[in-house]
């Protein structure tokens, strides 16, 4: 089993680094970056939708939301049906860097279609829903079921 628990800390590492990389090409942190990631283009969320996208509490992630309005990235819009509700959507400065965000992760699919067969792919698509099913969901299919990691970040 631990030639299993190094491979996956070998993957994590590796796409932490690779993540590092499109955050420094996209001149953002990793935060804005994580916090991007969670939103769709054309899309109206509220804080907390946003944070439990992220994993985080809403308390962090409402730090990360402050950071990407600041910079122009993200818009807060009161909800026109409750105007206690803040919504979040993408400016267009914000969807142009989402679109950056996209391509480079694309050229990574790109470059692993690249190295690998359709059969090859396959099996690690197959192996890693397994891996996830196993560390991320219960047999009932419900999230966030291990104790002690069930996601959250401070």
């Amino acid at each position: 089993m631990k030639e299993i628990y190094d491979t996956i800390l070998k993957i994590k590492n590796f796409c932490a680094c690779n993540e590092s990389n499109i955050s420094a090409s996209c001149h953002i942190g990793m935060a804005e970056l994580k916090g991007l990631n969670a939103m769709k283009k054309d899309e109206a969320i509220t804080c907390t939708e946003l944070a439990k996208r992220m994993n985080l509490s809403l308390s962090r992630g409402s730090r990360i939301i402050d950071g990407l309005v600041k910079k122009g990235y993200i818009l807060r819009k009161t909800y026109h049906l409750d105007r206690r509700s803040t919504m979040l959507c993408l400016t267009e400065k914000g969807r142009k860097l989402k679109n950056d965000i996209t391509k480079e992760q694309k050229a990574f699919e790109e470059y692993i279609k690249s190295e690998l067969n359709t059969q090859e792919i396959e099996s690690i698509k197959k192996g890693l829903k397994i891996l996830e099913k196993f560390l991320v969901y219960n047999k009932k299919g419900e999230k966030n079921v291990r104790k002690n990691c069930n996601g959250s970040q401070g």
